[in-house]
Formats: C-alpha cells, structure tokens, sequence
C-alpha cells in the first residue's frame, strides 16, 4: 500500500469527558486498574470522549495514557504535550504490546505500531508505506533568512505536523490472531484503529483500538495479561541516539549540506548540533523509551 505519509515528515517534528468507570484505587504513573471504556466510544484522535479522565502520567516516556476496554475491544489513549516527545512519536510512532500470558517479553508479545514507519535500505529509492527515514529530517536544518522566534517556529511545526498526520494512513502490526497482514490500512475492516491529532493546545492526542479476539482475549473469563508502550524515536540505520558519524549530536559536518540533508555544518542535523536552533533534544529524540505494566479486563 502506498501512502502520502512519507513527505517531508520530521519538518519540524512538533506535535492533550465522561466518566470513566474504574476501581477505587487511584490512577498514578503506572495505570494497573481496569477501566470500562465509556458507551460508543468513537476512535478518531480526538480528545472528547476523555476530557474528565484522570490519566496516568508516565515519567519514563513523558507520555499520560489510559488504558481501558469493553466486551469487544481493548483501547489505548495516550496524550504528550513536550516538544521533543512529540517529534520522537511522529519519528517513530507508537508501540502498543500485548503478552497474554503475563510475561515482560516483547518477542512473545502481540504489537501494534503507529504511525507506521517506513525503513530505506541505503541506495533505496522507492516509495514505502509509512514515513520514509531517508527523507525525514527534510528542512531541519537551519537556513538563511530570518531567524524565527520560538513562537513562530512552533506554530509552522504545528500546521505543517497537521498536514503531515492527515496522510497516517497505515498500522503495522504483529502475532494478530486473525489478521494475518502486517500493514493494514487506517479504514480497514478488522476493526483495529488508530488515530491522532493535534489540538489547540498543541497537545498529541492518539487514540488505538484492538479487538480482543486478536488478542485471543476474552473478557467473560479477563486474566492480568502484561503490556509495554514504547516510543520507538528515530531509528537511522548505521546511527545511533549519540549521534555517529560527525560532530557533536549530528550526522557528520558538510555531507548532503542542501534541502532535506544531514549536514552542511556544525555536525548537526542540517547545521548546529544538540539542541541549538530547532529546540529538538536529538539524543533524546532518538534513544527509545518504554515501560511494562499488568492490566485485567473490567467487566461490565
């Protein structure tokens, strides 16, 4: 399948109702509570259903997130509202891991990534179906002209990051047990969703549905199963979060200097290293960050 969601992605990288039912123990940074999902809940990456929600607000990833369910489906719903781990979701999506029996291993587990992310293989010219890496950092590089303030280039990341979330069209998965694709469309008739926006607040609002019969779950007869939610970053083959190759947290002073390059000066992406010009934490953008957590099936 192809899709639009490999233009000019990392741009800019710059991505917040009801009442919940749950146990009467309190929602902290690791949400181990069951949680009824409220009625006709509606998976479109906007923040209504769940406005009233206490969230768990995990330091580790610096991400809040709910996890609930019915009879039918498992949800994740997870907000960021930092600059830096917005850019590193939009980077390298989103995986949502589930191990029915209960064990802390991601190769055991079932998984579901968003935004999917496409990875060249050096000389690859073609399309993919997700973000396409060779071309993610286009235009983070400084460039003549006016410096922008801070406001001004967070609010150009914002309505170029909005364009670019239109075009998320596609999911990967993984150890589904009816779907046997490994990229399914956003539409696709299986009933796994996953969706996100950006709302006025300049808050990353993402919400996922999975059946629980992909699971081989089953809420009449719920057991603890383990899940693990992990912000992939940005993964550049023969790189890593040190930033390899040339100068200080970059990709080597003066290769590919022009529009949609590495280098070009200072050893950074595009110009400038570390933090310095964009207010993008490239170490931080791309180590990867996770956390395991227990979670039973509520009951209605």
């Amino acid at each position: 399948m192809k899709s639009g969601f490999s233009k000019n992605m990392l741009n800019t990288l710059l991505l917040v109702g009801f009442g919940l039912t749950a146990s009467a123990q309190k929602v902290n940074e690791l949400q181990e509570v069951s949680i009824v999902a409220p009625h006709s809940l509606k998976i479109d990456g906007k923040n209504f259903e769940w406005a009233a929600a206490d969230f768990s607000s995990n330091k580790r990833t610096s991400i809040s997130y709910i996890i609930s369910n019915d009879d039918k489906n498992l949800y994740l719903v997870v907000k960021s509202t930092d600059l830096t781990n917005n850019s590193k979701i939009l980077a390298g999506g989103i995986t949502f891991s589930i191990n029915p029996d209960g064990k802390k291993k991601e190769k055991e587990s079932l998984a579901l990534t968003y935004p999917s992310i496409a990875r060249p293989t050096r000389g690859a010219g073609g399309q993919g179906g997700g973000i396409r890496m060779d071309r993610v950092m286009g235009g983070m590089g400084g460039g003549g002209g006016t410096p922008l303030t801070t406001k001004q280039r967070d609010s150009a990341s914002v309505a170029r990051l909005r364009t670019q979330l239109v075009t998320a069209k596609e999911i990967k998965i993984s150890g589904f047990k009816k779907t046997t694709d490994t990229l399914v469309s956003i539409y696709n008739q299986s009933g796994i969703k996953a969706f996100a926006s950006i709302d006025t607040a300049n808050t990353y609002f993402y919400e996922a549905a999975i059946p629980l019969e992909e699971l081989g779950i089953s809420a009449d007869s719920a057991k603890e199963f383990a899940y693990n939610i992990k912000l992939n970053g940005l993964q550049m083959p023969g790189f890593d979060g040190g930033g390899g190759g040339g100068g200080r947290g970059g990709f080597g002073g003066g290769g590919g200097g022009g529009r949609g390059g590495f280098g070009g000066g200072g050893g950074g992406f595009g110009g400038g290293g570390g933090q310095r010009g964009g207010g993008i934490d490239f170490q931080a953008l791309m180590s990867p960050t996770d956390f395991w957590g227990k979670y039973t099936l509520s009951k209605k």
